[in-house]
């Protein structure tokens, strides 16, 4: 689906950061069909069908993570509702070429997002669709702290959502709309995993992605799983980034179309 710009307070971009940008570029490239450009400030830029879908930069610790950016008027704001809400300023708000004006944060829990500011650029030009991301969500342990920090600096609320007796779910709301996730840092996750973002793609089979990561240098850390709206699966790019992919029913899917 073309998108075209983003309400304030919405998650709009997600970048990866790797230490071998080019192993990574490669990879995604085979697992997705995308293609690379590079932007007017030097980062590159992972494209379907021509459109922006995610970005990709050098990782400064040599760790890789996807990271999610999050709508903003003002960035300059936004850090300083951070500081105030008990989070970290991780990169200091600055400029991205001609297209916005970005920022890195930490939330009072250590997990680290992003918050652009549109420019020429307003985030992901296609969502929702196999080969997109279709959901970012919060990783935490104390879902009424990330309530707190992100309800100070964003203006969310949370609300329970669709649980079991295994997963516990909540979503972002703004403005009365969804805009994203938390799911509960559990004793499923591997010890000292700590709170962070997660990056969700939209796939056609998920079968065939667990089959083609490991053969393009990726691994499978769990899959796949019944995610009720879908099969999904827990994917490692070669740098150590991690994802979710997930495919989603065949009805829920149409909905999106």
């Amino acid at each position: 689906m073309r998108v075209r710009g983003y309400a304030p307070a919405t998650p709009c971009w997600s970048v990866l950061t790797s230490g071998d940008t080019a192993a990574a570029a490669a990879f995604y490239c085979g697992l997705f069909g995308w293609t690379t450009t590079e932007a007017d400030d030097g980062t590159t830029l992972f494209l379907l069908r021509d459109l922006a879908v995610a970005g990709l930069v050098p990782s400064p610790t040599g760790q890789s993570a996807w990271l999610t950016y999050i709508s903003t008027e003002n960035v300059d704001a936004t850090a300083d509702l951070v500081v105030e809400a008990g989070g970290t300023v991780l990169q200091p708000p600055a400029e991205a070429g001609t297209r916005g004006r970005a920022a890195l944060f930490a939330d009072s829990a250590g997990a680290a997002f992003g918050a652009w500011q549109r420019g020429r650029f307003a985030g992901a030009q296609v969502q929702d669709e196999p080969g997109t991301v279709c959901w970012s969500e919060t990783v935490t342990q104390d879902v009424p702290t990330a309530a707190t920090f992100y309800g100070k600096v964003f203006g969310w609320t949370e609300r329970e959502g669709t649980s079991d007796a295994i997963h516990e779910y909540h979503d972002w709301v703004c403005a009365n709309r969804v805009v994203g996730g938390v799911s509960l840092l559990g004793d499923e996750y591997p010890p000292g995993t700590p709170p962070h973002w997660r990056t969700i793609m939209s796939i056609d089979d998920c079968e065939g992605f667990m089959a083609r990561t490991p053969e393009l240098g990726g691994s499978v850390l769990v899959g796949p799983i019944d995610a009720g709206i879908g099969h999904a699966a827990y994917l490692v790019d070669p740098t150590g980034g991690a994802f979710l992919v997930i495919e989603m029913l065949p009805e829920l899917r149409a909905l999106t179309a």
